[in-house]
């Protein structure tokens, strides 16, 4: 046999498989996705020829198991048939040593599957009427032994009627069947596989391979000794067939050669047929007649000719050795002048004989699992023996042993309650029986109902769990991957075998019965109603036990999905167990499907299948997924064709069809990877619409509504299966599509189709095809017209085209029937693989021109999805939490490049203004326009970052490219903004500058003047050597000489006293009583108080506390506070002085802007209260106006301002009294001013520092306004004092704005290990900062030599400018030549000592004082933008900005209660939350509505202000939040609102703290 061994290795190595020899090639390899296709013009390959025959055998087109190797096919057509090649062939004796025969090729590619493979490989020749391998070779080191195959074939079941007529199903590895086998003697002039063939096949179809078959000329090198077989299965309609099934095995080679499988075949045969070559028979081969004629088999010879003396010699001899005893028959068939028809009739006949009466019996019917025992006595190996896959028999035997002894309802119970538990979860949503009951009680009730069937599921697992069927399922999971997939490869198998025992007999029943209904009318018509209706009870019975008895590997999952979804609500611990989510995402990786619904239950356990998805991200990466659904009315074909498509095995018999939803993933190849951005393809196969199990159960319509919706809704395509083409019959499954469709597409989501029209007669007439496809388009038109009506968007949805991308001609696919004949002898038809491949190739199309979808993603849109078809209105219930999400990210994008943006805008005006002051009125002018362009060009340069960026963002994340267009506006806005703000900016120092030019020309005057008196008395002192202090005594008593003749500002305005004139001389007020009443009345009371306002009287109806509407009005209020603050802080920035004008000005506007505030009409002010509030609210900008006067007469005022430089001057004074080197005198002044220019520089760095931190802060807090809300709500309750809410409850944005604000504080003064505040180490570090750059260019200016002040002052400000403020005149005149080493030496060591001076005396209050404002407006900017509550209960909008998303959402939706709402006749306050009220069709009044009913599905239409909100009815988990709040604070806040107590939902009360931090936290990502 080590020649055999050789040639194995050669054939292998010629196909390229070395690297798959043996069984390394598996099933997850083969089933890869790809583009490409093999053709025949491609084999001359070697290394093609497996992958074609595994293409085209997967996709069951069975032509591809042969192939021709044509050896001119390198020359042109008319050469190939040239008489000089037609010598050729003939003279020469072509060399075929090179090319492998197709069956070695099939044999070679088979022994490099691995098992799992060998048995998708088995059953897909099987269903191509091929024959299957049974005995193959075996690579034993350095031998080759036979292996029997048992496993490969254990999951092939076939479908056939018997005599009875009733439909038969069986796994054909385990099902007796009378065994035929065939062998050949010697080398015999006719094909036997040929005529075994027509033995078994009246349509004359190849299933065993023979000589006339492509490539049948080529020699064989490795299949000689090959057994395969084949069953023959009746129909009733067969003309010369066995009226029962038959195993046919025919042994490859001259049995001569294979005496082992000739031993074996005569030990299971009931007639072996041996074919003879009567002229060449050699005496060797009469040991194999003996073998023949001792088998208890009968035995038909089949001789090619007449015999020759050597055969009739032998058979004479035999027979008298061999006397036929009993019932055994032996008989001859003379071929010769026979063609290949005449001789299987002749075989055919006598089989019949061979099996009437006690023939029959000479050898029992055998299974090939009963073979196998006669094969490994014969020392064959038997694939099943390997130990994983012993062990795994053993445990599913030892399991299904469990479930025959006690049933699938006692072996797997939860499921059966979890049908409870979907009904309850769909109730909560639905509330069809809430009867008279309060929404948030009723939903309670259906809550505790489901925990109670949960914690029933836990009471039967502790108390059913000892040695049983889920136990040994379970303890499957901590076996090795290997292990797991024999085990469930068995179970699949062992479960079919269950389902088709307990199901045909039921079956039979109810054809039985439905039978006899039919014909009750005229065979029996004295029965009665009640009889009939008897009759069709009976019949709803046997389709609810078809249900119950159903058995399948995906119970078993979804036992363990939901004892996970138990454990996970009930929120215990199973620490034992091994994650059973990791274990279910391995096995969808291993092709194995996830049941995404559950057939009984019509559910989709969210929790579970969202671990399963997770732990997928988990092993996988966040890969891309391309969703393949598929949508039909049952038994149409829909899993066939995906099977057909991809390879897969999705369920198609085992006498049950698909029941709920499925979900298999498909790898790509790196080529299609690249071009599609997909990693795998997601295929989704749907039970059936319309299904008959279904029809007589009340929500059959909704049930195929929900699946298509949720099909459809799933899929990036959808393949929209349509049996046969009459329009009529497909009407039903259109239209349920369409309304699909409309729904996806109203919640922008936006799947295609392709529609497949099965088992269509003739795909190929053209003509016909584009009759079909106009009858089909304007079907679907109209069908479009009615959905769109139905669904209320008639004016958007006019045509089909107007709801999806759909092209007829690429769209709509016609596909043959599948079988070629009558099954089950029917091979399937070739032009029904060939269509499939064509849709598969439209189906790869769709995938380069789609948005893929990560698994996460999809993961979020099954959650949306489902939740939405929870509640029944998919549009008005659907949200997206994928796009939300995706949404969020982009906002934080923005945000974080945005404040950068922000960050720098806020250094360039800082530095612009620094720039401007070095500069005359005259150079400001002149020159102010292009140091104002520079600043732009930089800030216009960061535009151009910040927009790549966001571009960058939108290329990587393409989901957010629906936002772009938006996004962009508004960072055009921004841009806008921040430009106009540093123009701004600019113009006011510009216009400062130019209107001081005149003052600064006078203090310079005076400057100079006191300088020169200062520098003359230096030198009258210079002599005395007075002491320190007695020189500033001197200088001081002539200071205030010098002083004193400066003349003094002009006379300013009393603000307060200006204050009380403007407001009692005011020509908008009639009133002088309430004006001086309210001048003597507490002016510090700037918010709207009750007395101030006029409420509708239709409001107190509504809510009995007014305080909402006091926040309402105060938010306006402190809009118009704000605006002229604004102003204030504009003219200050301008060096403006306050002026009676603007007094009158600001008062009177304020005055005629209170008086426009309209709350949509829901309250007014009244005169008296328009009045104290414009007094009131100018009185609290007075000291602003003060400080602004103050400001102005420090900078104008000469006497103000010389008295200011009186430190400075003694400083020089002193050093000039002094004799010291120039070098330390000037060391001394320019420190100073340094000094200076430093302290008013901190301010602005700390600030930018303090930005810095926070905005880079690990922190979440100002991440973006959800976080910032939902930190502050936690902070609060964790006061655990309710008055830590009221004055949120009144006003939550000024509660948010305050906690900003606070935070802010709270980071600056927070205490490091070292004791310094942070605020401190940001003011240290500056300083440090600055004092470093400008000693470095201390450093750079003083190198060896010389200079003077005169030009090394301007150098030296040239440099430092943008970053400190220092002036270009210090007061000194010096001309002396400086020494630059000695100046740098001088200069360094003083401002080490400033440096550490200023850090000494830091003041943390000071600092934070000067830049509180700044980081307070840097964050509210963003974090505030939107300020809108929910028009029902007054939760804040969780947007940044207003509308950019189209509307207006918050996952923190509370109680009404919370907001001041009560129930109109108790008083109470109100439990009902927003989200749970959408799902009623009830309606509500309020303030907004005027008392006017409107029903919440329609709340939009209230105005556009309710249309700007988005409320889906979709309980979040963030509102336990609320929830907790109304339950522990009951009390406190039905008498804050002057309410009556409410009563709380039972399930409120049981919410702790924790969980509802819990839950927000999780919500916002803290």
């Amino acid at each position: 046999m080590a020649n055999a061994f050789d040639k194995h290795q050669q054939v292998v190595e010629h196909l390229q498989l070395q690297d798959y020899y043996p069984k390394k090639l598996t099933r997850e390899e083969a089933l890869v996705v790809s583009k490409s296709v093999i053709t025949p013009d491609e084999l001359s390959d070697p290394g093609k020829i497996p992958w074609y025959i595994l293409q085209n055998l997967l996709m069951c087109k069975y032509e591809g198991r042969c192939y021709n190797l044509d050896q001119n096919q390198s020359l042109s057509s008319a050469a190939a048939f040239s008489m000089s090649s037609f010598l050729q062939d003939y003279s020469e004796d072509v060399d075929h040593c090179d090319e492998v025969s197709p069956l070695d090729a099939l044999v070679a590619t088979f022994l490099c599957c691995d098992d799992f493979l060998r048995q998708t490989l088995i059953e897909k020749l099987s269903t191509c009427q091929l024959a299957i391998p049974l005995l193959v070779p075996f690579k034993d080191v350095t031998d080759i032994q036979w292996e029997m195959i048992v496993w490969g074939i254990s999951t092939i079941r076939k479908k056939w009627k018997i005599s009875s007529g009733f439909s038969c199903e069986k796994f054909m590895s385990a099902h007796g069947c009378p065994i035929v086998s065939a062998l050949r003697i010697g080398r015999p002039q006719i094909s036997k596989s040929k005529i075994i063939n027509c033995v078994i096949n009246e349509q004359r179809h190849d299933i065993f391979f023979h000589s006339e078959c492509k490539g049948g000329h080529l020699q064989r090198k490795i299949s000689d000794g090959l057994l395969e077989m084949t069953w023959y299965l009746p129909n009733q309609k067969s003309t010369h067939a066995f009226s029962e099934a038959h195993t046919f095995i025919n042994l490859r080679g001259n049995s001569s050669d294979s005496r082992s499988q000739t031993q074996f075949l005569s030990k299971i045969s009931l007639v072996t047929i041996a074919f003879v070559s009567s002229g060449d028979f050699k005496e060797h081969d009469a040991e194999l007649l003996e073998i023949l004629y001792r088998q208890k088999g009968h035995v038909i010879f089949v001789l090619d000719g007449n015999p020759g003396e050597t055969f009739k010699e032998l058979i004479l001899k035999i027979e008298k050795s061999f006397n036929t005893r009993g019932t055994k028959q032996i008989a001859y068939v003379n071929a010769s002048k026979k063609n290949q028809f005449k001789i299987s009739e002749d075989i055919l006949r006598f089989i019949h004989l061979g099996f009437e009466g006690v023939n029959r019996n000479v050898v029992p019917n055998r299974s090939i699992e009963l073979c196998s025992e006669v094969a490994r006595k014969m020392n064959f190996h038997v694939d099943e023996d390997l130990p994983e896959c012993f062990e795994a028999r053993q445990n599913v035997n030892m399991l299904m042993k469990h479930v025959h002894l006690n049933g699938k309802g006692h072996e797997l119970p939860l499921q059966l309650i979890a049908v409870s538990i979907g009904e309850n979860i769909k109730e909560q949503h639905r509330l069809l029986r809430k009867g008279n009951m309060q929404i948030e009680d009723y939903v309670d009730k259906i809550k505790t109902e489901i925990i109670d069937l949960r914690q029933k599921q836990l009471h039967i697992n502790k108390h059913q769990r000892n040695k049983c069927a889920y136990k040994l399922f379970r303890a499957s999971f901590k076996n090795s991957l290997i292990k797991r997939k024999y085990f469930y490869a068995l179970i699949k198998v062992m479960t079919d075998r269950y389902s088709i025992d307990k199901l045909q007999p039921i079956r039979r029943q109810y054809i039985d019965k439905w039978n006899r209904l039919c014909d009750a009318p005229k065979n029996e018509p004295e029965r009665t109603k009640e009889s009939l209706k008897s009759m069709k009870d009976q019949l709803d019975d046997l389709e609810q036990k078809l249900s119950r008895e159903s058995l399948g590997l995906e119970h078993f999952f979804r036992e363990i999905g939901q004892n996970y979804e138990m454990v996970s609500d009930l929120k215990l611990q199973e620490v034992d167990d091994p994650d059973l989510a990791v274990i279910a995402a391995e096995m969808l990786l291993q092709g194995y499907p996830i049941e995404l619904m559950d057939g009984d239950a019509s559910h989709v356990p969210l929790t579970w299948i969202g671990a399963v998805f997770k732990s997928l991200q988990y092993q996988v990466g966040n890969k891309h997924l391309f969703v393949l659904s598929v949508l039909g009315i049952q038994s149409s074909g829909k899993s066939t064709m995906l099977n057909t498509m991809f390879g897969l095995q999705f369920a198609v018999s085992a006498g049950r069809c698909t029941k709920g939803i499925f979900a298999q993933m498909m790898p790509l190849d790196s080529g299609l990877k690249e071009e599609t951005k997909c990693d795998y393809i997601l295929v989704v196969d749907t039970e059936g619409l319309r299904s008959p199990e279904f029809v007589n159960i009340q929500h059959s319509y909704s049930r195929d509504n929900e699946i298509a919706t949720f099909v459809v809704g799933l899929g990036d395509l959808t393949l929209i299966n349509i049996m046969g083409e009459n329009p009529t019959d497909m009407q039903d499954t259109l239209q349920i599509a369409v309304h699909a469709f409309i729904k996806m597409e109203n919640v922008n989501v936006n799947p295609s189709c392709i529609f497949v029209h099965q088992n269509v007669t003739d795909v190929a007439a053209s003509d016909l095809n584009t009759t079909q496809k106009r009858s089909m388009r304007e079907m679907l038109d109209k069908i479009t017209k009615i959905a769109a009506a139905e669904e209320h968007c008639s004016e958007k949805y006019r045509s089909f085209s107007d709801v999806i991308r759909f092209e007829e001609n690429k769209d709509i696919v016609y596909v043959p029937n599948m079988w070629q004949g009558d099954p089950p002898m029917a091979p399937p038809n070739p032009g029904y693989s060939e269509i499939i491949l064509q849709t598969k190739k439209r189906v790869i199309e769709s995938m380069r021109n789609s948005k893929p979808r990560s698994i996460d993603g999809f993961a979020i849109m099954l959650t949306d999805l489902w939740n939405a078809i929870l509640c029944q209105n998919v549009v008005f219930s659907f949200k997206n939490s994928f796009e939300i999400q995706a949404f969020n990210a982009l906002n934080t994008e923005y945000v974080k490049h945005s404040r950068t943006f922000r960050r720098n805008a806020m250094i360039y005006s800082y530095q612009l203004r620094n720039e401007c002051k070095q500069l005359t009125a005259v150079e400001i002018a002149n020159n102010g326009k292009d140091i104002f362009d520079r600043y732009l060009t930089k800030l216009q340069q960061d535009i151009g970052t910040f927009k790549s960026s966001m571009n960058s963002y939108f290329d990587k994340e393409t989901i957010a490219c629906q936002w772009k267009a938006q996004m962009e506006l508004q960072l055009d806005d921004l841009c806008k903004e921040i430009k106009k703000e540093l123009n701004e900016g600019f113009t006011s120092v510009k216009n400062k500058i130019i209107g001081r030019a005149e003052i600064d020309a006078r203090i310079n005057m005076h400057e100079e003047e006191v300088f020169q008196k200062a520098k003359q008395l230096a030198e009258d002192h210079r002599i005395k050597l007075l002491s320190d202090e007695n020189l500033e005594c001197e200088f001081t008593e002539n200071w205030n000489k010098w002083i004193s003749t400066i003349p003094g500002g002009e006379d300013y305005i009393n603000v307060e006293e200006s204050f009380e004139r403007i407001v009692v001389e005011s020509s908008l007020i009639s009133d002088r009583d309430e004006v001086a009443r309210v001048l003597l009345s507490d002016l510090s009371q700037i918010d709207v108080q009750e007395q101030d306002v006029l409420f509708d009287e239709r409001l107190l109806k509504l809510r009995l506390d007014n305080r909402s509407y006091l926040a309402e009005a105060n938010s306006s209020l402190h809009g118009i506070r704000e605006k002229y603050m604004k102003e204030i802080r504009v003219h200050k920035s301008e060096g403006s002085n306050y002026t009676k004008q603007l007094g009158i000005y600001l008062f009177s506007s304020i005055l005629s802007e209170i008086g426009e505030v309209k709350l949509n009409d829901k309250i007014h002010f009244t005169l008296k209260g328009k009045i104290r509030l414009a007094i009131c609210n100018f009185k609290w900008l007075v000291s602003v106006l003060r400080e602004m006067q103050e400001q102005y007469r420090g900078e104008h005022d000469l006497k103000i301002y010389m008295t200011l430089q009186k430190d400075r001057l003694w400083h020089m004074f002193r050093d000039e009294c002094r004799e010291i080197q120039i070098s330390v005198k000037m060391a001394s002044v320019i420190s100073r001013e340094i000094k200076s220019a430093v302290v008013v520089s901190l301010p602005n760095k700390c600030a930018i520092g303090v930005i810095d931190h926070l905005r880079n802060s690990p922190s979440k807090l100002f991440t973006n306004k959800m976080s910032v809300h939902a930190y502050l709500l936690i902070a609060m309750a964790e006061k655990h004092n309710f008055k830590s809410f009221v004055h949120y409850l009144s006003d939550p944005i000024r509660s948010i704005e305050y906690f900003i604000h606070r935070n802010i504080e709270t980071f600056c003064f927070r205490t490091n290990i070292a004791g310094k505040t942070l605020l401190q180490e940001i003011y240290s570090q500056n300083v440090r900062k600055i004092f470093m750059e400008v000693k470095q260019t201390i450093s750079a200016l003083c190198q060896k030599g010389t200079s003077t002040m005169k030009t090394w002052w301007p150098s030296l400000i040239e440099r430092i400018y943008a970053d400190l403020s220092v002036k270009r005149n210090i007061g000194v005149n010096e001309d002396g030549i400086l020494d630059l080493e000695d100046l740098k030496e001088n200069l360094l060591l003083e401002l080490k000592l400033i440096e550490d001076s200023i850090i000494t005396v830091y003041d943390d209050i000071s600092i934070f004082e000067k830049i509180k404002y700044d980081c307070f407006v840097f964050f509210t900017s963003d974090l505030l933008a939107c300020r809108e509550l929910c028009p029902f209960c007054k939760g804040l909008c969780d947007l940044h900005t207003n509308n950019t998303h189209g509307s207006h959402r918050t996952e923190l939706h509370r109680p009404k209660g919370v907001a001041g709402y009560v129930y109109a006749k108790s008083k109470k306050l109100s439990t009902m939350v927003c989200t749970t009220s959408m799902r009623q069709d009830n309606g509500f009044r309020n303030e907004d509505t005027f008392g006017k009913l409107y029903k919440y599905s329609d709340y939009r239409s209230v105005n556009d202000y309710y249309k700007s909100w988005k409320i889906e009815p979709l309980e979040g988990k963030a509102e336990l939040f609320w929830k907790w709040f109304m339950a522990t604070y009951n009390s406190e806040l039905a008498e804050y609102y002057n309410a009556n107590k409410t009563d709380i939902p039972r399930g409120w009360k049981r919410i702790t703290w924790e969980e509802a931090k819990r839950e927000i936290m999780k919500t916002y990502h803290l």
